[in-house]
């Protein structure tokens, strides 16, 4: 598929300089894409509230994701085989439109189940069954005119595996590895499908996603494992183990996403080390030959910026750093950074996470991760 990249970096830059001579009350920026129109799609989390209140922000990326709107319990949230697409066609359809394009988000998460899923899954056999359906339902709905990749498994990993976990391969989450994820009070319905399946669960998504792509000609179609904590030495290596398990009994699988949730508090205790966790996160996934997607990325600050704005942007462009150095292949037959995702773009009252403030206006963040030009 090819991406639309619209304006070059230069191009941008002399009409922000034009925008600016004409008057308005501060200067506009480039836009983030096409900054980065040589390296990879820069993109956001989006929803219907983020298309009608945030236009202006929209503008700074040529790919976007939908933050709950693909998940199977809002897609078949009543009865059995009672679909609704229609949040998810309306981000979709703004994105045909508007000539972006659309992350996948995603296909099979332990979380978000629909209300009628743990009745209806009986054995084992029953839940692989109701994957595939889920899986050929949703992939054959959208197609792949504006979708290019598909997050098939999302956070099937434990966040930090004990050696114990590692050593014996029960690094995944369920109920047994993990039981805080699946105790009471949480918003949604859970289901421990590592519990009923073991790892064919993970095997089979990427099978049936596989099978859809080969079968419906969607030829450049990308499946990507997604999770949060993979820049973490421990999740690294059990990813790793998990890639190279897939590879050995031929499951396809083209990509890594890295959520990005960081939290600034962790980068300053040791800042080297984090960065080198993170290089080292992106150095062993493109090694096995899969690309690499940045898909959540935010700075997590809090409420409050004071004092903390600085080093947060830069994290933010130490990250933007090693993407842009991974972009091509680092060795023959490694895969590369193709894709980086913000989760959210602009401040809140409630989070000072993002590279623009609630006016719209560009935070030190922006500055830092654009400066390369």
């Amino acid at each position: 598929m090819k991406i639309k990249r619209g304006l070059t970096a230069f191009f941008a830059l002399a009409v922000a300089a034009l925008i600016s001579i004409s008057g308005c009350s501060y200067e506009p920026v480039p836009y983030l894409c096409d900054v980065y129109s040589d390296y990879f799609p820069i993109g956001t989390c989006c929803k219907k509230s983020i298309i009608e209140s945030y236009g202006d922000i929209l503008n700074h990326f040529n790919s976007i994701t939908p933050e709950y709107e693909m998940k199977w319990g809002i897609m078949e949230p009543g009865e059995k085989g009672e679909y609704n697409y229609a949040e998810a066609d309306n981000i979709v359809n703004w994105a045909r439109q508007n000539n972006r394009i659309v992350r996948g988000h995603a296909l099979i998460w332990y979380q978000n189940v629909p209300s009628w899923f743990e009745e209806e899954a009986t054995d084992k056999e029953r839940v692989l069954e109701l994957i595939d359906e889920r899986i050929e339902n949703t992939m054959t709905h959208f197609g792949d005119d504006v979708i290019y990749c598909w997050d098939v498994v999302n956070e099937a990993l434990v966040d930090d595996p004990s050696e114990e976990q590692l050593a014996s391969g029960e690094f995944y989450r369920s109920s047994e590895n993990d039981p805080d994820r699946f105790g009471d009070g949480h918003s949604t319905i859970r289901y421990d499908f590592y519990g009923m399946c073991g790892r064919d669960y993970i095997w089979r998504s990427f099978s049936t996603a596989d099978r859809v792509c080969r079968e419906y000609g969607y030829d450049d179609m990308q499946l990507f494992y997604n999770d949060w904590f993979m820049h973490i030495p421990a999740k690294r290596d059990a990813c790793v183990q998990m890639v190279k398990d897939m590879q050995a009994d031929g499951v396809r699988i083209d990509g890594i996403g890295m959520q990005g949730h960081y939290w600034l508090n962790d980068y300053q205790e040791d800042k080297a080390a984090f960065i080198k966790n993170f290089e080292d996160a992106i150095k062993a996934y493109t090694g096995l030959g899969l690309d690499v997607h940045l898909t959540e990325i935010e700075v997590i600050v809090g409420k409050s910026l004071f004092g903390k704005e600085s080093e947060q942007a830069e994290l933010y462009g130490k990250i933007f750093d090693i993407c842009r150095k991974y972009s091509t292949p680092w060795r023959e037959g490694a895969g590369a950074v193709t894709s980086v995702t913000l989760w959210g773009a602009v401040d809140t009252s409630g989070s000072k996470n993002f590279i623009f403030k609630s006016n719209h206006r560009p935070k030190k963040a922006y500055y830092e991760i654009t400066d390369f030009i």
